[in-house]
């Protein structure tokens, strides 16, 4: 399998990684920013899909486990052995044009610079985002590589019977001189991109509002607590044999998570702490408790029904189509999320209008980033 082919199998696993680190990664910037910053995004999304694509490359291409089974590597532990092979096999004549092209054909050398291009990026992002200084490279570059070969040499975490590629001291040399060409060769490229204070400040800056994305994230990971306890309660009761009401446990959920936990907390339930959000009155000043407690329980009177009808209409569907009960419960849950954040981004982003429940409560939701603390951060 070519390099190249490599490359495109990572691009096609890319999207399911994607998908499976999206929430963990907006969940992260909402809670340290305030927001979720697109240049950002692109950059650490690159960033992931080049580790994929390096360690797709080590790994690939996989042998049958029949093949593997009879393969018996050998672990070369002798630093710079690459360089007396390249010498017994290269004949280099520097008046002979083709004799370059010859070079670049010997297999140790083009293996030598592949090496070597691995793990440039490495370098380049870990100068460039996260700051790292040359010895934390050099550390860190060298660990990357060596948990390649460690891959290899157990045969992917011993899946494989035995080490189907060769475990070479002189690839963690290689590999570690490629992070600390990355080091070197960054400054060009940071040039041409934005600085990570510049993105900390603008990430800042645009955490200060409660856009109608971090209102529907917010709501989706209420109601993820709300479903898992939901589920939990109906599974402890279930267990127990005491009651087998399931509208009882949605109301004591939704009670606990939108009324209780806001209370206590003065205007934040797990969503909003999550994401740096905070009930306050229309002008910003604190807002009494009472007041929470009035506007989230006009909040759950929209909530509550709609989940509870949604759950009985999945229901009655399992009834008709003889599915297993259990395998559409989640129905219930997928369809308030879609419906309410429909509500939301339509009311907010393009309507332009607060809910009923924010002005008969006389309430709003404001961002608990304080201005300039990004600038604060950065000049620290």
């Amino acid at each position: 399998m070519s390099y190249i082919n490599v490359i495109i199998t990572a691009c096609f696993v890319f999207p399911f990684l994607a998908f499976l680190i999206t929430l963990p990664y907006i969940i992260y910037n909402y809670n340290k920013y305030g927001s979720v910053l697109f240049v950002r995004s692109i950059i650490v999304y690159s960033f992931v899909l080049y580790l994929l694509s390096a360690y797709f490359l080590i790994i690939m291409p996989l042998p049958s486990f029949e093949y593997a089974s009879h393969i018996k590597t050998k672990v070369q532990l002798i630093p710079f052995d690459l360089v007396s092979k390249i010498m017994k096999t290269v004949h280099f004549d520097y008046k002979d044009i083709s004799s370059y092209i010859n070079v670049l054909k010997n297999p140790f050398v083009y293996q030598t610079i592949y090496n070597t291009f691995l793990t440039i990026p490495f370098g380049i992002f870990l100068r460039y985002y996260y700051k790292f200084t040359f010895k934390k490279i050099l550390l860190f570059t060298f660990l990357l590589s060596l948990f390649f070969e460690l891959t290899q040499l157990t045969g992917i975490y011993f899946i494989y019977p035995n080490a189907y590629r060769l475990f070479d001291v002189d690839d963690l040399i290689v590999n570690t001189l490629g992070g600390i060409i990355g080091f070197v060769i960054s400054p060009l490229l940071m040039k041409f991109l934005p600085t990570k204070d510049e993105l900390d400040l603008k990430s800042y800056k645009k955490g200060w509002r409660v856009s109608s994305t971090k209102r529907i994230i917010t709501f989706i990971i209420d109601l993820t607590f709300v479903f898992l306890f939901i589920c939990f309660e109906y599974l402890f009761i279930y267990l127990f044999g005491v009651y087998n009401k399931y509208y009882v446990y949605i109301l004591i959920s939704f009670i606990i998570f939108f009324l209780i936990i806001p209370f206590i907390t003065g205007g934040q339930t797990l969503g909003y702490k999550i994401t740096n959000i905070i009930i306050r009155n229309n002008d910003g000043t604190f807002v009494k408790r009472y007041k929470v407690l009035f506007r989230n329980t006009l909040l759950t009177t929209i909530y509550i029904p709609l989940y509870y009808y949604l759950y009985l209409l999945f229901m009655f569907i399992n009834k008709i189509s003889k599915n297993n009960y259990d395998s559409l419960i989640i129905g219930g849950y997928i369809s308030t999320v879609i419906i309410i954040s429909v509500l939301i981004f339509v009311r907010n982003f393009i309507l332009h209008k607060d809910f009923k429940y924010e002005k008969i409560s006389k309430t709003k939701l404001y961002s608990t980033i304080e201005k300039f603390d990004g600038e604060k951060k950065i000049n620290q």
